[in-house]
């Protein structure tokens, strides 16, 4: 009988109509708060289907709602439901609020299911993640990804505009491509921000700013800088008690910065750093970045010096953590600057309690950086910081430059050498400064006088009340002679010039008697130009004509500075003739190679020689003259009108001057005079060389008026002085 039954059961069930479907899966509010940790984007439910039908979704509301199981998500388009009243900048979807996107863009589809990253669609998310993405994609800068979340959430969710929209689209504009100042005020005029009345009696709500959106308006001003926009945020804000917060002070002297108001941004940074206030480290690299691109370097520093002092209270360590191109800058910039000291260096070393005394910034940036190893400097700047140690005396700075020179297998010319000695003179360190020229001597590198220029202001600059440098210097040559070592003609001319600029000619003699004892090359024609120098500044006629007998007998060419020191040497002897004679025998000497035409006198002995000759009545001044204009280029009127009175008027200058004081105007190519703060600068080399080339001559001799009774009578005759005094108000610079 059992079987039977069963038997007829399962007839039963085989010839029942269409079973009844199963419940669909509702996947609603409820459903998520029951199963917080169930994933909507697993589910699958089976498609029970008859005839190509399909069941309807149960309790699917407007904002939930999802087509045939959730299979297929809903999707946002374009549809003709009614919007508020205010709803102007969100525009229709596929379209573009205007003022915010190119016309040229396409228009982008709104995301509408899960892309190859498993994102979940727009429409499929909860309303409060959908405000999260809001506030994420608005602090990205993504004012795309923000309105189309904003759309979902206005046509789809049918979600009023509000402040979290607003202040998301807002605080997108923070993106440097896309942001602007003018889009900014475009928003906060549609919420009606500058309104004065209620915007619901017109049919427009007004939509107040908080604190956060304030902030975010401050954040897109730091980027895209607007003084006064920002002026009336900040007023809004002290209006309606709101704070203002350590982040926002931030973006405020942020864009005082972009604003180039470096002053009132540096003020409110230490009002910062001195309230103990956050500081965030972007804003001190910014404020360092900005100075330093506009040559501010002390105020770069001194921004390095408060973020130094912020750095090691928080830490407790002096290391101020810096990129590698910031601390290049900062190096090439202090270099540049040649920066030594200063109240920024001062509170640097205030905070960092270093005890290196006045430590420039040079220095610092150095000694923390390049000698570890943590930054290579590049060639250029490795030469401005060799400059800068040699024009102070930095030795230690000096050698570790020439460490990293060495490591990069750089090639050492004459200038590098020269900075290096310059830096050892100004230490005063003279042993050594003589040992680098040798080096150079060794390494077959050219030493002449612009080399040892240097070397020439230093020992010319000895006191009075201590022993004689020069002499000093040529007993230590000796010293390296006697090693083996080479020494160069130049560095002994350098010991003979300082001593006749410190009128000891007598030892400049006794150091060229010692001459070949020293230098094998022995004396060359700038020996002898020193020396007729010292004659023309001592009146010793017979001491030039004896180094002038001297000169031939060891085969030197004399040089244009030659015969122009003769010439002056007789004038100031008072024999004219023996001035004449030098001057035609100058002239007539052949051209050397790469020289155009003779020698000719310098400006200055030119126009004392002419003068003389007009006391003289001697009537070659009128060629003098001749050959002075035709060589010159801006001739003296009052040089030409003395010969004209002479010669054909008979008149007869006005005696008031020495007529020594006229070759005054020469100290600049005899003496090299030069400002005290200049000594440690090595000029060009062969400079008074470069002097004698020149086709207008630089001046006569002489620094003071000579003593001597032949002058003294032509004193009572006239003085170029005076000439030169009576000419004033005809000749023409």
């Amino acid at each position: 009988m059992l079987p039977l039954m069963l038997v007829a059961l399962k007839l039963r069930l085989c010839t029942s109509p269409t079973p009844m479907p199963p419940r669909p899966f509702v996947n609603d509010g409820l459903w998520r708060c029951l199963c917080p940790g169930f994933s909507s984007n697993t589910v699958t439910i089976p498609s029970i289907t008859r005839r190509r039908t399909s069941l309807p979704q149960r309790n699917a509301s407007r904002k939930d709602a999802t087509t045939h199981y959730g299979r297929q998500l809903r999707a946002y388009n374009s549809s003709s439901a009614p919007f508020a009243a205010n709803d102007t900048f969100f525009s229709q979807p596929g379209t573009s609020p205007t003022g915010f996107r190119p016309l040229t863009e396409k228009n982008r589809p709104l995301r509408s299911q899960a892309s190859h990253d498993n994102k979940p669609a727009l429409a499929q998310l909860p309303t409060y993640i959908l405000y999260e993405h809001v506030r994420a994609e608005g602090a990205k800068g993504n004012f795309d990804e923000v309105m189309n979340i904003c759309r979902v959430l206005v046509k789809d969710r049918g979600e009023q505009p509000n402040r979290e929209m607003y202040t998301g689209i807002l605080h997108s504009f923070v993106d440097s491509s896309n942001g602007t100042a003018g889009k900014v005020r475009k928003v906060l005029e549609e919420m009606g921000f500058w309104s004065e009345t209620d915007g619901s009696l017109v049919g427009q709500t007004k939509i107040e700013l908080d604190a956060r959106g304030c902030e975010c308006v401050l954040e897109v001003l730091a980027v895209h800088p607007d003084y006064l926009l920002r002026t009336e945020i900040l007023e809004y804000m002290k209006s309606r008690w709101f704070a203002l917060s350590d982040r926002g002070r931030n973006f405020v002297i942020a864009g005082m910065l972009r604003e180039r108001h470096f002053e009132h941004a540096l003020e409110l940074l230490e009002e910062m750093v001195r309230n103990k206030a956050r500081v965030e480290s972007w804003l001190f690299d910014k404020a360092i970045w900005m100075l330093l691109e506009f040559q501010e370097v002390e105020e770069a520093f001194y921004v390095l010096s408060l973020k130094e002092g912020v750095h090691s209270k928080s830490s407790g360590t002096g290391a101020v953590q810096l990129s590698v191109a910031l601390w290049g800058a900062l190096l090439d910039a202090a270099a540049h600057k040649q920066l030594v000291s200063g109240t920024s260096v001062m509170s640097f070393l205030h905070m960092t309690k270093l005890t290196l005394g006045k430590l420039a910034e040079t220095i610092l940036v150095w000694t923390t950086q390049v000698q570890p190893g943590y930054l290579k400097p590049g060639t250029g700047a490795c030469l401005s910081v060799l400059a800068l140690a040699s024009r102070h005396g930095d030795v230690q700075l000096a050698t570790d430059v020439f460490r990293v020179l060495t490591e990069r297998n750089t090639t050492f010319t004459t200038h590098h050498y020269e900075l290096l000695i310059s830096a050892y003179l100004n230490a005063n360190e003279l042993h050594t400064a003589l040992s680098v020229i040798l080096i150079m001597v060794d390494a077959n590198l050219k030493v002449d006088t612009g080399t040892c220029d240097p070397l020439y202001w230093y020992l010319s600059a000895g006191k009075q009340h201590e022993a004689s440098r020069p002499m000093q210097a040529f007993k230590y040559l000796q010293d390296f002679e006697a090693t083996g070592r080479k020494v160069p003609t130049a560095a002994v001319n350098a010991c003979i010039q300082a001593s006749i600029a410190s009128k000891r000619l007598e030892e400049g003699i006794e150091i060229y008697k010692a001459l070949h004892t020293v230098s094998d090359a022995g004396p060359n024609t700038n020996t002898f130009n020193i020396l007729f120098r010292g004659c023309h500044l001592s009146a010793r006629k017979e001491l030039a004509m004896f180094f002038a007998n001297e000169m031939v007998n060891l085969g030197l060419k004399p040089d244009r500075i030659t015969y122009d020191r003769l010439i002056l040497v007789c004038l100031t002897a008072g024999d004219l003739e023996d001035a004449l004679l030098y001057y035609e025998e100058m002239t007539s000497v052949g051209a050397p190679a790469g020289r155009n035409g003779p020698f000719k006198p310098r400006r200055k002995t030119w126009e004392t020689l002419i003068h003389r000759c007009v006391l003289k009545g001697d009537e070659r001044a009128v060629a003098l003259l001749k050959d002075y204009k035709a060589s010159v280029e801006e001739p003296r009127v009052a040089v030409e009108k003395a010969v004209i009175d002479r010669f054909e008027y008979g008149i007869m200058p006005t005696v008031l001057a020495d007529i020594g004081r006229a070759s005054t105007e020469n100290v600049a190519s005899d003496q090299h005079a030069r400002p005290t703060a200049e000594v440690g600068r090595t000029p060009d080399a062969g400079a008074d060389a470069k002097l004698s080339e020149e086709p207008s001559g630089a001046g006569a001799e002489g620094t003071r008026p000579i003593a001597s009774t032949e002058m003294e009578r032509a004193d009572d005759l006239d003085g170029l002085s005076q000439l030169m005094k009576v000419s004033k108000s005809t000749k023409r610079y």
